[in-house]
């Protein structure tokens, strides 16, 4: 979030300005999309569909990933893979929707065990071997229709239809499911939207909490927004908690940390879960737990599920009549298949007119920094001379000029720059707060209370005005000024009581009747549609070769960070670190999530104010060594940085880390392998206090890039001394290596 040497108070633009502005971005034409061949993967391509009835598949495919549906078996996704993954398919069993129901002719007092054998089993849509499934080409998207019948095994229908439609967007996939009951309804004991083994390698997950779990009395403005539990679940090898809860979660993450992954998330409704089927949360259930047979990680989605007869009246089931609707995403990361450059990133503002110097620009692109953005949010000077949030023009004329010089200097040495955004805040003193703060603010508790913050700004919900107005904001700034891309704080969903938004639904669902007394919520929601729609639009608006730079905090997304250059992370409610570094092993998720960008990890806050310096060398060396930099940049990190100066674009190499199998060490060290065709780069990494030696023994074949046999080696220090090595001793026995304390040398294969 907002740093506290960050945002400056210029004359406001006019409300008709505004107007007219806005009308111009809404008119001005978007970058023209590359060749075929030219893009990165941040960059959407079109989906080549291919439909095999024989074989009863439909594949959609890019270059970076593919699903499959089951064209036999419900039309059910059955398969994801990644093109530059590890895992043949994410799912090791399909995903599937299904209920649990009541015999119709069950008589309704009997005992519990009586109760028990009236369960009719499970009756899923993938036992519908003939589902009617179409798809179409939508504006760059791809849409999948499904209807079919939730059947058991020995093929007997339960009456229950469902239509789903499956939105391909780029990274992700939005599905729209309805559930239609048959004349009279059915007793239903569960729900399932979605249930699914995945592959046991995503064993590291986040979850991000529904709403209901957070009303206590110190639901306050970070909440229901964040990541608020890590965990690990690894099937067949640790004895690991599942986790299980009576709420629906607004988001789940799980990865094979710097590898892959996938998630799972709810649209803007979030009645849909909490009151849709019984008028009350807590009736609903969501798992993740190992699974041994298949070996796995298990996943249900369930919005109504009971486990005895006591729970609810009637024993333990609700009738259910209609149609019930729910809305939900699946994203996975793009990943484009080699290491990414490591992103070196520092900040700039007015500091009361004493603007960063051409000496430090100049310095820092020795240094590496790639780029620097204007951060200067908030009155951390006291100078009154910040960047108001959603003000324009920035700074006073004078200022403004100054601004555009820096910009011009950090071109001339090959330094990209880019202004600091909010998309969630607003600053008070700006005219469009004071003409719709109570319309566009979000609200988040029963009074209607808007949530101030009055060194920033109050925190706005994209479920309404406010969307296009921050749009307008970006628009307004990239053309009056020679700016590369943006930068963006706040990339999260926020949970949103305003009653003004409730009624401006993206879902198309949100006058639905449930089967409950109180269907549906009339006002809580939150802004996920339009937080997508917004990182969209804005890679659009910087095109295929701008910078788009995320700051996410708690909440890594890879349907959001898919569009992004470079991500920085881990900021705030982590323990504080004081005696040493954590084994890489054990760093939070959010570290380095799946590998697919570029991304940086906050320092300030995580080390502890009096711990030891060389702790901050050893923040910088397991970055190093796990291909992240600090954020900011830091000098312990850019003098680790310049070792792998050699190696030139990092991108001709795979990277792997620690658990790479082709280094092994008789000793205390961590290390890290960049790989390309005919040579290898291994770093060796001693993060303790004191100098050790090491026997390092080398396997050629088990490179990234395997070398039929390593015939050169040598030793390279951080100070650029070289030393040979034995390479027939390396891939034998090894060879003794010395690390200097807190430092790093790296090995030069070929």
């Amino acid at each position: 979030m907002a740093t506290m040497n960050s945002r400056s108070r210029p004359p406001a633009v006019g409300r008709a300005l505004a107007l007219g502005l806005l009308m111009l971005a809404a008119a001005a034409p978007l970058p023209a999309q590359p060749a075929k061949g030219e893009s990165r993967g941040w960059w959407p391509q079109d989906y080549t569909v291919t439909r095999d009835e024989a074989g009863g598949k439909l594949v959609l495919s890019t270059a970076y990933y593919t699903f499959e549906q089951d064209l036999k078996k419900g039309g059910v996704v059955e398969s994801i893979r990644l093109t530059h993954g590890r895992s043949t398919n994410l799912l090791v069993t399909p995903m599937r929707a299904s209920v649990n129901l009541l015999l119709k002719n069950a008589q309704e007092n009997t005992d519990e065990a009586e109760v028990v054998r009236r369960v009719s089993g499970t009756f899923s849509d993938y036992y519908d071997a003939a589902p009617v499934v179409a798809y179409q080409h939508a504006g760059g998207l791809v849409v999948v229709s499904v209807t079919s019948a939730l059947r058991n095994e020995k093929g007997e229908d339960s009456g229950i239809r469902t239509r789903t439609t499956y939105t391909y967007h780029w990274g992700y996939v939005k599905i729209h499911k309805e559930f239609t009951a048959p004349a009279g309804g059915v007793q239903v004991r569960k729900l399932s939207v979605l249930s699914a083994i995945l592959d046991p390698s995503l064993s590291d997950y986040g979850h991000r909490p529904g709403a209901a779990e957070e009303m206590g009395a110190d639901f306050n403005t970070w909440q229901c927004g964040q990541i608020r539990e890590w965990g690990k679940i690894r099937p067949g090898a640790q004895l690991d908690l599942p986790f299980q809860t009576r709420y629906i979660p607004r988001h789940l993450i799980l990865a094979n940390p710097g590898v892959e992954g996938i998630e799972w998330f709810t649209a803007d409704d979030l009645s849909q879960w909490d009151f849709q089927m019984t008028g009350q949360p807590g009736t609903s259930y969501c798992n993740l737990s190992a699974s041994t047979e298949p070996l796995g990680i298990s996943l249900s989605i369930d919005p109504f599920s009971v486990s005895t007869r006591y729970e609810l009246p009637k024993g333990g089931w609700v009738l259910f009549k209609g149609t019930l609707a729910f809305d939900y995403y699946l994203g996975v990361p793009i990943l484009e298949g080699h290491a990414q450059q490591p992103w070196l990133d520092k900040g700039f503002q007015a500091n009361g007119g004493k603007w960063v110097s051409e000496e430090e620009i100049k310095k820092n692109a020795a240094d590496g920094i790639t780029t620097m953005r204007v951060h200067n949010d908030g009155d951390a000077n006291g100078d009154g001379l910040y960047w108001r949030d959603g003000s324009y023009p920035p700074y006073p004329p004078a200022e403004l000029k100054k601004m555009n010089q820096v910009i011009d200097t950090c071109h001339k040495y090959g330094i990209k720059v880019v202004p600091y955004f909010s998309n969630h805040e607003l600053n008070q003193s700006t005219p469009e707060f004071k003409a719709h703060g109570e319309e566009w603010g979000r609200k988040v508790d029963d009074q209607g209370n808007l949530r101030p913050n009055f060194f920033y700004g109050a925190l706005m919900c994209l479920k309404s005005g406010w969307s296009d107005y921050f749009k307008l904001s970006v628009d307004r700034v990239l053309t009056n000024h020679a700016f590369d891309g943006v930068y963006y704080d706040w990339n999260l969903a926020m949970y949103c009581n305003n009653p003004l938004h409730a009624g401006q639904p993206t879902n198309g669902v949100s006058g639905a009747t449930g089967v409950g007394a109180l269907a549906l919520s009339p006002t809580g929601h939150w802004d996920i549609d339009e937080f997508l729609s917004m990182v969209e639009w804005t890679r659009q608006r910087v095109g295929p070769e701008g910078m788009l730079l995320l700051h996410n905090t708690l909440v890594p997304m890879f349907a959001t960070e898919n569009f992004a250059n470079a991500v920085v992370g881990m900021e705030f409610t982590y323990g504080q670190l004081s005696v040493s570094m954590p084994k890489p092993e054990d760093l939070p998720l959010e570290w380095n999530l799946a590998g697919a960008r570029s991304r940086a990890v906050i320092g300030y806050g995580t080390i502890a104010e009096r711990a030891p310096r060389r702790l901050y060398r050893d923040y910088a060396l397991t970055a190093l060594l796990t291909s992240v930099a600090p954020w900011p940049a830091t000098d312990e990190y850019i003098e680790f940085h310049k070792l792998l100066k050699p190696l030139g674009n990092l991108e001709q190499y795979k990277f792997e880390d620690g658990r790479n199998t082709a280094v092994k060490l008789d000793g205390t060290g961590l290390t890290a392998v960049y790989s390309q065709a005919g040579e290898a780069y291994v770093l060796l990494g001693n993060p303790g206090p004191a100098a050790v030696k090491v026997r390092c023994v080398i396997s050629p074949a088990n490179l990234p890039y395997p070398l039929p046999a390593l015939t050169r080696a040598e030793l390279i220090t951080r100070q650029g001394l070289t030393q040979p090595l034995n390479a027939g001793a390396l891939t034998a026995a090894g060879e003794l290596v010395d690390i200097p304390a807190d430092d790093v040398v790296m090995l030069h294969l070929q």
